[in-house]
């Protein structure tokens, strides 16, 4: 799958395809294009993955598991063949008491809808 690396200052996100928000502020999935999301402070609990998805992720779940090697969401998702989907690695940065990153990911099917 490709991986698309994005940096915001800012959470807004909206799919290329329908235009629409990705995420709602007040929380919750708002694209018909959501397939799954993970965050950097739990990458181990992804966010209503698709089916799909779902299989992959068990699996690789099991290996990292089983080779007893750290957990990373790029390398899975890059290893995902899903035609027409693609990942996004958004990066957002702002000011708390100092500096503040924070990673998300997420994974939007932008198949041809015609």
């Amino acid at each position: 799958m490709q991986l698309i690396k994005l940096e915001h200052g800012h959470w807004n996100f909206f799919c290329p395809v329908t235009g629409k928000a990705v995420y709602a502020e007040e929380g919750g999935i708002e694209a018909e294009t959501f397939r799954g999301g993970w965050h950097q402070e739990v990458p181990s609990e992804p966010l209503n993955l698709a089916p799909e998805l779902q299989e992959a992720w068990d699996a690789y779940i099991n290996q990292v598991d089983t080779e007893e090697v750290d957990l990373d969401v790029a390398a899975f998702l890059e290893g995902v063949e899903q035609p027409g989907w693609v990942a996004f690695e958004i990066t957002t940065c702002g000011m708390a008491c100092g500096p503040v990153w924070e990673t998300t990911w997420t994974v939007l099917d932008l198949s041809d809808r015609s």
